[in-house]
């Protein structure tokens, strides 16, 4: 890969993205920082409306960018927008003191908060290039920069024209082994919302709402999938959480060969450490139940609802019914 080359990870929540993120991190030349949630995350209604209606004439009518828009969770790049004009010399330094102290506390600790600031005011102070600014504090001069945040499979059309030789990761995963773990989130997580805590009173609501969120998502990102493949087949790779379990130096070696960049002992080990091989991992995703996604952690209802909604693409992925 080129000096300056960028890999971006997206794909759906509890597929992976944060293991593979660490395995990638492990070479000496790729520096992934962790989310940023620049862009927007679209709800779930805004899912099925595209799942749904995907290129009828009713969402060409309203105005699919403008209306899906509304359905959408900001993401930093909006708020920033609000927060200040950033081609105004005070403009750019409010953004650079909210990225600092606000948002991404994480990203700019190899610069200074003055050099930020130069180094923001001296660019073309676009979108891109703050983003890419980012991404380039925390590489911290390796050649390979990244960034990653799940919902951004819903950009990948945006970060390639930004980026035009990025490559593309988009982690993946069986729909239900997501289920089994974003199920336990909202028992466990600490300030629980109102509508988590009546769901905790309930299971059967729980069990609905999760399960039909997922599959929605899911069969989204599928739907995206497919349109990547065809439309960036040199940019974009599809990377099945479950071929990293069942034989990862194979599967590593063809990502790196996609990547352009070599397969090390260290991302190997790594792999061993952060995922369900090794006991060093002390994480819910470690667990062989959650990885294999074994169905009788499932509710046999709960199982045939996703099989109802996502039997065509379980079979095209290779996931048992």
């Amino acid at each position: 890969m080129t000096q300056h080359g960028y890999i971006f990870i997206v794909g759906s929540s509890r597929t992976g993205t944060s293991l593979l993120r660490n395995i990638l991190n492990s070479s000496e030349d790729v520096a992934i920082c962790d989310e940023t949630h620049f862009f927007g995350d679209p709800k779930t209604i805004a899912s099925l409306l595209r799942n749904v209606w995907h290129g009828s004439k009713k969402i060409a009518r309203w105005g699919e960018s403008h209306f899906l828009e509304r359905l959408t969770n900001q993401g930093i790049r909006q708020e920033l927008t609000m927060l200040g004009d950033i081609s105004t010399d005070a403009g750019a330094e409010k953004i650079v003191d909210y990225l600092y102290h606000t948002c991404w506390h994480w990203a700019p600790h190899n610069f200074e908060r003055k050099e930020f600031l130069h180094q923001v005011l001296v660019s073309d102070r676009t979108d891109r290039s703050l983003f890419d600014l980012v991404m380039a504090c925390y590489a911290n001069g390796k050649p390979i920069r990244g960034e990653k945040t799940p919902a951004h499979i819903h950009y990948v059309p945006t970060l390639l024209e930004w980026f035009p030789n990025a490559k593309i990761i988009h982690t993946f995963r069986d729909p239900r082994a997501i289920f089994t773990l974003q199920r336990e989130k909202p028992f466990t997580r600490k300030g629980l919302n109102r509508r988590q805590r009546i769901f905790r009173r309930s299971a059967l609501p729980l069990e609905i709402y999760a399960s039909l969120d997922i599959a929605i998502t899911w069969l989204r990102t599928v739907q995206l999938h497919h349109q990547y493949q065809e439309r960036y087949p040199n940019n974009y790779y599809l990377f099945k959480y479950e071929d990293l379990l069942d034989a990862p130096q194979i599967h590593l070696k063809k990502l790196c060969d996609f990547l352009e960049i070599r397969l090390t002992e260290e991302m190997l080990q790594r792999t061993f450490q952060d995922s369900a091989f090794g006991p060093c991992s002390q994480t819910r995703e470690s667990d062989t139940w959650a990885a294999n996604c074994r169905r009788e952690h499932l509710h046999p209802a709960t199982n045939k609802l996703f099989v109802r909604l996502c039997k065509k693409h379980l079979l095209e992925f290779g996931y048992p019914l």
